[in-house]
């Protein structure tokens, strides 16, 4: 009865308690460490094993509110909250959902007085919304906001500093995707990598992963196994690293490497690389499902990898479900550039089926989409041409500013030593600098007015070339679909010729855009690639043997497209008649220079030893000869051991 009197006592002033400490105002400093609590929380939630995105979001949303609840607003917690929350690598949300995030997050960040800013916290914000509109496809705006986070990186000294900004103009740089970049992205990321590499993987996983990353794209289409190596690396990070959407990234890019590429001492791709390849992808998409990220581009990615396997092992049906399985993930993600590349690939699919119908029309689909987006790319380079210009002119800047300060230590020890030895030197030294000084910088200015009209003219130029070869493309599909409706065999025969024809002069427009030179073809490489693609279309890869004795050789466009003319003639003409009843056979091509003034050229077989094409009686012949007259030249048949046709061609001082 005592115990229950003393309760009834002492419960109003237990609830006055309660309530006073309810309502107390809490201090900016417990303000501080209950959001930097919620912080660490949500960033808990999005590691594995307990990877959880509402989780991480609920914890988000406490940490965002307790700070807007109470006065004064701390808007620089605020901003460094949203910039975890929209950090493009490790967050869970569509590419939209992220932007509004981070213009949130920015809008915090410039309620801050300039002066009072934090410098670090700036940088990585417009580093990362950056890379957030590139993913976009919202070019001009991303190079605004680097361009900005560069300007703050110059007053970086530190090493650590240093090191990051090398890496984050290396990243994106690569993922620019214009040549110029790539030079530049290459040499960052190296100097980078050996600052990182020096302090372990360990304690800097993700800036590794993020080299690696962007090092193994550079080389996708030049080495093979400089990509398997640096993927190599990534799996070494890998374990030092919780975010799962880090684990699929490396497992879909690591599968479709095994089904593309051989690996390193193989010169094929086996069944048993196949089924690696195939084994990640779908291990990708497993950690993908375990963790519900409905958001991320993997999904699409992998499904399209699987039907590339699908239409390989000719499961078409299976193939087609697992194309549209994939468009309809990037139609999700709002990628639309992806989600048309799938009707590109349904086209082809259908194609081989034998479904006509369905695959003209998925490649309507594709090129007409394909001339929107041309024609968005194009209005899109007009309107960034000089803000990319300012972008590489500011990276030179920096490069100068740093070699400037370099010359200036260097100066300042000579001037040192010239005062102690003699007064009237130092002074005449100084007079020297100065006037040296003058004409680098109007040397400087000549060569940036030099370097921006270089540069315009080489981005047009390639261009052109590359929407002729888009063009020819899309001429000789027509023709390999109205083949596949024509029964006559001739007349099969006549498309199938003049689709090679078309197919020679486009890849002459494709090495050209794709190299470093716009004027001149190199012709082994050229060669290599007709050759190839014609003995594809006549299904002889396997029974010819293709010889190329040759060097390196560039030659002018005028005179390399009648010479991959006159090669489609002649080697359409031996695959036809030289070996009879599907006989295997050597065709040997050779081409060189003579005295700096013949350009020779010796297409040989050993077949059964009769062409008469020299004699002109057929299209074919007689496009050789016009050919050859084009050229200047005299051609010589000689029949032994096979066929052999012997060109000689006066070459022009611009070939």
């Amino acid at each position: 009865m005592n115990k229950i009197i003393l309760f009834i006592l002492l419960l109003p002033f237990c609830i006055g308690f309660s309530q006073n400490y309810s309502t107390k105002k809490l201090s900016s400093a417990a303000v501080l460490k209950l959001s930097n609590s919620y912080l660490n929380k949500a960033l808990f939630f999005q590691e594995i094993p307990q990877y959880n995105r509402d989780s991480s979001a609920r914890y988000y949303d406490k940490a965002s509110k307790l700070l807007q609840d109470n006065s004064p607003i701390q808007y620089e917690q605020l901003a460094s909250i949203y910039l975890h929350r929209s950090n493009i690598i490790s967050c869970n949300y569509r590419l939209t959902g992220i932007d509004s995030l981070a213009d949130i997050g920015w809008s915090y960040l410039t309620k801050i007085p300039q002066y009072k800013r934090n410098s670090l916290l700036e940088y990585n914000f417009l580093i990362n919304w950056a890379s957030i509109k590139l993913e976009l496809g919202e070019h001009k705006q991303s190079l605004a906001l680097f361009s900005k986070a560069l300007t703050i990186a110059e007053d970086f000294n530190s090493p650590e500093l240093v090191a990051r900004n090398l890496m984050n103009k290396g990243v994106f740089y690569e993922r620019y995707h214009l040549d110029e970049e790539q030079k530049l992205s290459l040499e960052n990321l190296s100097k980078s990598l050996s600052y990182y590499q020096k302090i372990g993987e360990a304690k800097k996983p993700l800036e590794l992963f993020s080299i690696y990353k962007s090092i193994s794209s550079h080389y996708t289409e030049q080495s093979s196994d400089s990509v398997y190596h640096y993927l190599h690396k990534i799996k070494s990070v890998l374990k030092y690293t919780k975010n799962p959407i880090i684990h699929a990234w490396y497992y879909v890019v690591l599968g479709r490497k095994l089904i593309n590429s051989p690996v390193y001492g193989q010169s094929i791709i086996s069944q048993k690389q196949y089924d690696e390849g195939k084994k990640n992808i779908i291990k990708a998409l497993k950690i993908i499902e375990i963790y519900k990220i409905k958001t991320s581009s993997i999904t699409p990615y992998g499904y399209g990898l699987l039907a590339d396997l699908n239409l390989r092992n000719k499961q078409y049906d299976l193939a087609i479900s697992n194309y549209k399985r994939s468009k309809a993930g990037y139609l999700f993600l709002k990628n639309r550039y992806a989600a048309e590349s799938m009707s590109q690939f349904l086209g082809e699919a259908y194609q081989e089926k034998g479904n006509l119908p369905n695959a003209i029309m998925y490649f309507k689909e594709y090129f007409d989409q394909s001339l929107i987006f041309e024609k968005e790319k194009n209005e899109r380079g007009l309107r960034e041409n000089e803000l990319q210009l300012n972008l590489l002119t500011q990276e030179k800047k920096l490069v100068y500013k740093q070699n400037q300060q370099i010359i200036f230590i260097v100066a300042l020890l000579i001037v040192l030593i010239l005062l102690v030895l003699s007064y009237r030197n130092y002074r005449l030294k100084q007079k020297s600098n100065n006037q040296l000084a003058l004409l680098n910088n109007d040397l400087e200015s000549k060569n940036l007015l030099l370097d921006k009209k270089n540069a315009e003219n080489e981005l047009l130029i390639k261009e052109i070339h590359h929407r002729v070869k888009n063009n020819l493309e899309v001429v000789s599909s027509l023709l390999a679909l109205q083949s596949a409706q024509i029964d006559d065999p001739n007349t099969k025969e006549a498309i199938t010729e003049g689709q090679n024809r078309v197919n020679s002069i486009g890849i002459v427009h494709q090495k050209l855009y794709q190299g470093d030179n716009l004027g001149t073809i190199e012709m082994k490489d050229y060669f290599l690639s007709l050759s190839e693609s014609i003995l594809y279309s006549y299904g002889k890869k396997e029974c010819i043997d293709l010889k190329l004795v040759m060097d390196k050789l560039d030659l002018a466009i005028d005179t390399a497209i009648p010479l991959g003319l006159i090669i489609n003639e002649l080697m359409t003409n031996t695959i036809k008649y030289a070996f009879p009843k599907g006989e295997k056979g050597i065709i040997t091509i050779k081409l060189e220079k003579q005295n700096h003034t013949i350009l020779h050229l010796e297409v040989a077989d050993n077949g059964i030893g009769k062409s008469d094409i020299t004699q002109g009686t057929g299209f074919g012949g007689q496009l050789i000869l016009l050919l050859t007259q084009q050229l200047n030249g005299k051609i010589k048949e000689i029949i032994q051991n096979g066929t052999t046709i012997i060109f000689e061609f006066k070459l022009n001082e611009s070939a």
